[in-house]
């Protein structure tokens, strides 16, 4: 249903991942300086001159941002809807290794590279998503349960 808990848990990952394409995700630094900035869709050099090298990740977050919006409107779907919310968490992963690769392009001294809150964020999507799938994979339970009884 709709209303349940899950549908809770997905729209709150859903808006966790637009909240993170739109705010920067790590700066790179020189000797306490700030060289750029890494957004989702582009870097910003120390120019402010947009480089869109950084696109996967965008297209990354957004295809799971959308996933975890679908996910909520296939209430019928169960098995399907638990399906996809495995999907949303391997993109949510997938983000992670992507920001790896872009990290090393970027800054391939570790230690001038530092991540920004909002890397934190598709963590806590993937860990809604995770939850979600938990209550999906409950209410289909309950459904089979009921199905037999009659």
């Amino acid at each position: 249903m709709i209303q349940r808990k899950q549908t809770l848990f997905l729209l709150v990952a859903a808006i966790l991942g637009v909240i993170t394409l739109s705010l920067p995700i790590a700066t790179v630094t020189d000797q306490g300086l700030t060289v750029s900035q890494i957004y989702n869709l582009l870097w910003l050099d120390s120019q402010h001159v947009a480089h869109f090298g950084v696109w996967p990740l965008f297209a990354i977050l957004l295809l799971a941002s959308a996933l975890s919006l679908y996910t909520i409107f296939i209430y019928r779907r169960r098995p399907l809807q638990a399906t996809l919310c495995l999907g949303a968490m391997a993109l949510y992963v997938a983000w992670y290794l992507a920001l790896i690769v872009v990290s090393k392009m970027q800054a391939p001294d570790a230690l001038n590279f530092h991540l920004d809150f909002p890397a934190a964020l598709p963590a806590v999507s993937a860990i809604l998503c995770f939850m979600a799938r938990k209550g999906v994979l409950a209410d289909e339970k309950l459904v089979r349960a009921a199905d037999r009884i009659r």
